[in-house]
């Protein structure tokens, strides 16, 4: 009988004492820098005639790209030079094309500070949410592109503006 009581014990210390509950692994660590690598509105063009039509536009423009962000322990994230360029986007409604006007150096460098919160896969910049996914962060500005017509007194279409960053 003190058998039996000794090993319904350790069966009842063994099965009550592991837990059941998922261990919160976070893959999607923040912290560290992150380099601008994708400015897209989802228009494929080959602006470089390098005969490769592309959506990211750090690919398609001669603007230097520095953009970096720099998230913090402390719950802040900088960029001291941001991506900036001014970008046009005319539709010709006659040939169904788009025409880019870019100038680069339309507002210079521009840094930032701001806080941040991060939950789970998203972070969250003074409340603009970007998801994280592995090495990748990607922000949303949502109806951010405006797309004039060729005489630019008509706005035709309005697209977002995707940024990627990879974590360095």
């Amino acid at each position: 009988m003190k058998r039996l009581i000794l090993i319904l014990f350790v069966f009842l210390f063994v099965f009550t004492s592991c837990n059941t509950e998922s261990v919160d692994v976070n893959d999607n660590v923040v912290e560290g820098t992150w380099k601008l690598t994708t400015w897209t509105v989802g228009i494929p063009v080959d602006l470089n005639n390098d005969t490769v039509f592309s959506t990211n536009l750090i690919e398609e423009i001669p603007c230097e790209n520095m953009e970096t962000l720099t998230f913090s322990v402390d719950g802040t994230v900088a960029s001291n030079v941001t991506f900036n360029p001014d970008v046009m986007i005319l539709f010709n409604e006659i040939l169904g094309v788009y025409v880019y006007q870019v100038n680069c150096e339309a507002e210079g460098s521009i840094g930032f500070a701001a806080s941040y919160e991060h939950k789970g896969a998203s972070v969250f910049i003074n409340d603009r949410e970007a998801v994280v996914n592995g090495n990748r962060l990607t922000m949303i500005y949502k109806k951010a592109q405006k797309i004039h017509n060729l005489a630019k007194t008509d706005v035709v279409d309005v697209k977002d503006i995707t940024l990627v960053y990879t974590k360095q």
